[in-house]
């Protein structure tokens, strides 16, 4: 998951940056990690993360159809 970041210089931008770290778990695997509704909610519309995703998430939190 971190193939572009030293470890500590990942972690250290995960800690200051939520939506840059939830955009990463989702575009790069979750690596056996659950992503946070609440995060999730917050930042879904900000997210630059595939429509297929986008739409799957909506459709989760909600219930929205296309």
């Amino acid at each position: 998951m971190t193939w572009d970041y030293d470890k500590t210089e990942y972690q250290k931008q995960a800690k200051a940056d939520e939506k840059w770290h939830l955009e990463r778990l989702i575009n790069y695997g979750l690596n056996n990690k659950k992503l946070k509704g609440k995060l999730l909610k917050k930042y879904l519309p900000e997210l630059n993360i595939p429509d297929d995703r986008r739409a799957f998430f909506e459709l989760l939190i909600w219930d929205k159809k296309f």
